[in-house]
């Protein structure tokens, strides 16, 4: 029995071989007998660790939103401020949501409205919920360090919640003049809005 690195490993393989092929071909098109081709193994082989296609992709998914959050908030450590660290969160949200674009566009490829909204609904929500909990800590660290006042949870969520909408907003708009110059002073307002709002 080969140890459990090396099992890590090849399940490792198995997801970066199938979002590579997503990228490539789209998801509907990458079938369970490709992801055994281009990794160099089996079929069953592949079957020990995902039971199907659904499978691979709700790994490769989890995989995604996991980099991700990993991303912002390592970028979000650099700054201590609470004002500082909202700030870090939009603008790494910005960049990481634009690095990944084209991975969902070509998710998307050749889906029906049911599919775009099973799949691509599910990861924007799962995607969503671990921005809200990695904002949470912030907001929970800066009122046990009363760097901002109490803020009740509800409150917090709202202020979330408006954040998250704000920066997807601002993304899609900034991309579709395909023009990201303003980007620091865009998320300088919106954060000094947010913060003014909880002082």
């Amino acid at each position: 029995m080969s140890s459990g690195t090396e099992q890590d490993q090849l399940s490792q393989q198995i997801l970066e071989t199938a979002s590579a092929l997503y990228l490539k071909y789209g998801l509907k098109k990458v079938t369970m007998d490709d992801i055994s081709k281009a990794v160099g193994k089996s079929r069953t082989s592949i079957y020990y660790y995902y039971k199907n296609r659904e499978e691979v992709f709700q790994a490769v998914l989890e995989n995604l939103i996991k980099e991700v959050i990993s991303e912002i908030e390592s970028n979000m450590r650099q700054e201590k401020s609470f004002d500082g660290k909202i700030r870090q969160f939009c603008l790494s949200k910005v960049k990481t949501s634009e690095e990944r674009a084209s991975f969902f566009r070509a998710i998307e490829a050749g889906m029906d409205t049911e599919e775009k909204s099973k799949h691509i609904t599910d990861a924007h929500n799962r995607m969503m919920e671990a921005e809200r909990n990695v904002l949470l800590k912030i907001f929970s660290s800066g009122i046990v360090t009363h760097e901002i006042p109490v803020v009740s949870v509800e409150e917090q969520e709202n202020i979330i919640f408006i954040l998250q909408s704000s920066i997807r907003g601002i993304r899609r708009e900034m991309n579709l003049n395909n023009n990201f110059d303003n980007l620091n002073n865009i998320v300088n307002t919106l954060t000094s809005m947010v913060i003014k709002n909880i002082r």
